[in-house]
């Protein structure tokens, strides 16, 4: 790609995503479209299109020929572009934080499903808060709801600040940096505890695509072990944390229903089920504790 020649936003965009396609990278397009959209400072895919004659001047083809390498690089495009969305909202994310995906809806829509009519406050704790796309979608979107977002980590602790002020909740959310494996002794009672906890296994991430592999926390992907262990510790310190009855939501693999089901079970929880994603792929593990 030579910037001697003239470059429209059209032939950008054509050359872009061709290239990312020859190269194996999935949505090609909308990749590039982003891409050159975060270099013109375009807020919406749609003003490329009005725009669609434009050259770009040398400088924006050098900042864009700047993010094209890192894409090809494997960088996830959203720490390129410095954002995701999330339940129609938008979250600022980095490599601080895991990005969060679409499969994840799945998880806050179960929460919403089973708590937007509860008629009094609701207190929801959410292990392993991240950006806080889960926390800040469950104040939004549940009236009632009075949210604590937990992290061991202190960056992410940071992020999801950024974005709970963004969106308007911080009147509703508390973020506390506390790992689930420490003491929660000193956290007070929940009607709803939700995570989507590290549940990659030691030997499936030696396998994952490089996006997560290279870039993405280790920390929030994987446990290095049987990919059940933050499973294991949720279903077995949030027995003690819920209020007199209380509902544990927790996001798996597609290939952990049962091993879930029954680490629940076997802790005491009852009304056990599985919750599939769009994709008819086993997603979302909700359970009902009474004590």
């Amino acid at each position: 790609m030579s910037s001697e020649n003239t470059w429209t936003i059209k032939k950008l965009v054509d050359w872009s995503a061709n290239y990312l396609k020859e190269k194996g990278f999935d949505d090609a397009r909308l990749n590039a479209e982003l891409l050159i959209c975060h270099t013109l400072n375009y807020k919406n895919r749609i003003d490329l299109y009005l725009h669609y004659d434009k050259p770009l001047r040398e400088s924006e083809l050098n900042s864009f020929k700047a993010l094209f390498k890192r894409r090809l690089n494997r960088e996830p495009l959203q720490y390129i572009i410095g954002e995701a969305e999330f339940m129609g909202l938008k979250f600022k994310v980095d490599k601080r934080v895991l990005i969060p995906r679409p499969e994840t809806e799945i998880l806050v829509e179960a929460v919403i499903k089973t708590c937007k009519n509860y008629p009094n406050s609701l207190d929801i704790l959410d292990i392993g808060v991240g950006s806080g796309n889960i926390a800040i979608s469950l104040a939004k979107f549940i009236p009632a709801a009075n949210v604590t977002g937990i992290d061991a980590s202190r960056p992410a602790i940071e992020v999801a600040k950024t974005n709970v002020d963004a969106n308007g909740v911080s009147d509703r959310i508390d973020l506390k940096q506390l790992n689930v494996f420490d003491d929660v002794s000193g956290l007070p009672k929940y009607d709803v505890i939700v995570s989507n906890p590290p549940y990659i296994s030691r030997n499936e991430f030696l396998g994952i695509q490089e996006e997560i592999r290279l870039y993405e926390p280790h920390s929030a992907t994987t446990d290095d072990s049987d990919g059940l262990t933050y499973h294991r510790r949720i279903a077995d310190v949030a027995r003690n944390i819920f209020k007199e009855n209380g509902w544990l939501f927790l996001e798996i693999a597609y290939n952990q229903s049962a091993e879930v089901t029954k680490i629940c079970s076997e802790f005491g929880y009852y009304k056990i089920e599985t919750i599939k994603d769009y994709g008819d792929n086993d997603r979302v593990i909700k359970a009902r504790w009474s004590t």
